[in-house]
């Protein structure tokens, strides 16, 4: 995959079936515009298509995860009705790229995040952030509302954290975003990149399919009525049982080897 100019895409091993892709405005904090939301946003569509894939981390250059919406484009006076509506769904479609990735997006949080930075991380499966990484939903305070992120984040933390923080704009810690289920691991700085490395080893080790099957799995219960959900849950394990993974998977185990996943091709 071709390098973009406001964000960076890279295999993180020749061996590995896993990409990085790091935010790349450290000079505007990572804060993005109309330009980096649509590459963001195609290369995670790209991504979705490809299922050689197993996993994404998704990161940040310098010293700041993201700082949301650059307020130098947010805030220009001449913007349309038509424009910010258009700038609004293409955020949401962003996020919704993101959150439907088929493999699973692990969040390396190398800084703090403001704003929409939030909303990205709300979106990824996984969530590994430095203990010093300071959070705040900044919008209130300059007259703007965080609505395209807080279905993301809600779906997280619940109604009650987004009210106390999303009202006030006030900053919180790490820890209190692992607290409320925003963020899964809270690690020094010097064990970020080993804790971050050790969970996509994990997600390469795995079955692909199994995976990308799970994460659709539990995308889709929640859309469901409790019937609805048995005959999910009943059809996915028959299917996944019958699967060649699976064969391959049980077979190993028993013969107490390492799994050779049937290969996967690009679609």
């Amino acid at each position: 995959m071709e390098q973009q100019r406001t964000i960076l895409i890279e295999a993180l091993d020749p061996n590995s079936e896993l990409l990085r892709v790091t935010l790349n405005r450290p000079a505007r904090r990572n804060a993005f515009d109309r330009l980096m939301v649509d590459e963001l946003h195609r290369a995670f569509v790209e991504i979705g298509r490809t299922r050689s894939v197993r996993g994404v981390i998704l990161t940040g250059a310098g010293s700041v995860f993201c700082a949301g919406a650059d307020l130098h484009w947010m805030g220009s006076e001449t913007v349309t009705m038509v424009e910010a509506r258009k700038d609004a769904e293409s955020l949401l479609e962003l996020l919704r790229a993101i959150d439907a990735c088929p493999c699973p997006v692990i969040g390396r949080i190398q800084g703090s995040a403001f704003g929409g930075g939030i909303g990205l991380i709300a979106a990824c499966d996984i969530v590994v952030a430095r203990a010093d990484a300071m959070l705040a939903f900044g919008e209130v305070r300059v007259g703007l509302v965080p609505a395209v992120i807080a279905p993301f984040v809600l779906r997280k933390t619940g109604s009650s954290f987004l009210r106390r923080y999303g009202l006030t704009g006030e900053p919180f810690s790490a820890s209190i975003a692992k607290e409320v289920g925003l963020v899964h691991e809270v690690v020094e700085p010097s064990a970020l990149d080993g804790r971050v490395d050790r969970v996509a080893e994990l997600v390469n080790w795995s079955a692909p399919g199994a995976v990308r099957e799970t994460k659709a799995l539990l995308r889709t219960l929640g859309t469901l009525s409790e019937n609805e959900q048995w005959k999910l849950a009943v059809e996915t394990n028959v299917q996944a049982r019958l699967s060649p993974e699976a064969r391959e998977g049980m077979r190993a185990f028993c013969e107490k080897r390492k799994p050779v996943w049937p290969s996967t091709a690009v679609v």
